[in-house]
């Protein structure tokens, strides 16, 4: 399996489904491709997690990666929010998808 490089992912994974939109939006267009795609889906994790422990380790490359969107965020700490929101909402309807 290739190593994740999650600046790049969390890069894409912004400008693809929450550029111009909201997080619900952009989880229900992840949720569509990866209810079928179980790589895709543990990617979206992967890059979720690794930005969420960069974060909580004093890293602020994943501030640099949401401002490229349509979201803006200051702090570690929003950034933090934002991520796991992120992965509480997609992780919610993943699980309601597939159940």
């Amino acid at each position: 399996m290739k190593k994740l490089d999650w600046k790049v992912c969390l890069n894409d994974l912004f400008a693809a489904t929450v550029n111009q939109q909201t997080i619900e939006e952009a989880v229900e267009m992840m949720v569509s491709v990866s209810a079928d795609d179980e790589e895709y889906h543990q990617e979206c994790i992967s890059t979720l997690d690794a930005a969420i422990q960069s974060l909580r380790s004093g890293d602020n490359d994943a501030i640099s990666c949401i401002n490229k969107s349509g979201y803006q965020v200051s702090t570690v700490g929003s950034a933090l929010d934002l991520l796991e929101d992120f992965k509480r909402i997609y992780m919610f309807e993943y699980s309601t998808l597939r159940n």
